[in-house]
C-alpha cells in the first residue's frame, strides 16, 4: 500500500520542513500490554504548539491536519497486531473536510485496510455551536470501520457531556488531572467522575501524563484501565511491541 496519499497538490500545507512524526505507547496498566500509540507531530524548527498556531493563523490547518495524519499512518506497517494508531484531528478537518466527496473520505478511503486499528482524537477544544457538523463527521468516519477518542478532558460540562454523547470508544483525561493525582484530593473527585461517565457511555478510560508509579497505582485502582505517559515511555521515532515493567511493579 501506497502510504501518501497528496490530498492537496495544488495547496501546499504551510509546514516547516523536517516535520516528522513520533509514537508515545499506550499501556494496559493491569498487565503491561501495549494497547497502542499516540502519533504525536513534531519538527526540527518549530514546536508543536508553534506549527499549529501558525496554520490556523494563517488559514491552511485542514491541509496541514492531513500532512501530520499522513506522516504518522506511515508506522502502521510495522504496528504488531491488533495495536491502535491514535491520530490526533483538529476540530475544523473532522467539520470542513470529511464529508462525501472531500480530502476526508479519500483519506479513510485510501487506509480502509486499516481501519480497525485508527483512533481518530478529537480534543475538546470543538464550539458548541459546531457540534452538528462535528456529529456529522464522526458519523462519517464511523460508516468506514474507524473509531473515535475524546482528548483532554479536564472537567464534567455541558461540552463535555454534548460530545460524549457521541458515544467515543475511548475517553482520554488530560495530564494535568493526572499528574499527582494521588495527592490531589480535588483532581481525583473529578477524574472518578470522568470514570463513572466512561462506564455509563461505554467508553474505555485513558489516562494521559502518568509519570509516576504512585499516580500509575492510583489510576489502576480508581478501575482506569489504559495509561500512558513517562512513566511507561516518552514518545520515540519508532513503535514498540512491548515495555518491561520495573522490577517493584507486580502485574
Amino acid at each position: 500500500m501506497d502510504f501518501f496519499v497528496n490530498l492537496f497538490k495544488k495547496h501546499k500545507p504551510d509546514m516547516p520542513s523536517g516535520v516528522y512524526s513520533v509514537y508515545q505507547p499506550i499501556i494496559d496498566v493491569a498487565t503491561w500490554d501495549v494497547i497502542g500509540h499516540e502519533a504525536l507531530a513534531r519538527s526540527e524548527k518549530e514546536t508543536p504548539v508553534e506549527m499549529f498556531h501558525k496554520s490556523y493563523k494563517k488559514g491552511t490547518i485542514v491541509s496541514s491536519d492531513f500532512y501530520c495524519m499522513e506522516a504518522a499512518v506511515k508506522a502502521l506497517p510495522t504496528f504488531p497486531e491488533g495495536q491502535y494508531l491514535f491520530l490526533n484531528i483538529e476540530p475544523p478537518t473532522l467539520k470542513e473536510a470529511f464529508a462525501a466527496g472531500k480530502e476526508g473520505e479519500m483519506f479513510l478511503k485510501h487506509f480502509r485496510a486499516y481501519s480497525d486499528r485508527i483512533v481518530f482524537e478529537l480534543t475538546e477544544s470543538v464550539k458548541r455551536s459546531d457540534f452538528e457538523f462535528i456529529k456529522k463527521g464522526v458519523r462519517f468516519i464511523r460508516a468506514l470501520g474507524y473509531r473515535l477518542a475524546l482528548d483532554d478532558l479536564t472537567e464534567i460540562g455541558a461540552k463535555t457531556l454534548q460530545l460524549a454523547s457521541l458515544r467515543p470508544e475511548f475517553l482520554k483525561i488530560d495530564l494535568h488531572l493526572i499528574r499527582g493525582i494521588a495527592n490531589n484530593n480535588l483532581n481525583q473527585q473529578i477524574v472518578r467522575e470522568m470514570v463513572h461517565l466512561g462506564r455509563m457511555n461505554g467508553s474505555e478510560m485513558i489516562a494521559e501524563g502518568v509519570e509516576t508509579r504512585e499516580d500509575c497505582d492510583f489510576v489502576r485502582n480508581m478501575g482506569i484501565r489504559y495509561s500512558q505517559g513517562y512513566y511507561f515511555a516518552k514518545p520515540g521515532r519508532n513503535p514498540v511491541s512491548f515495555l518491561q515493567p520495573p522490577k517493584d511493579t507486580q502485574v
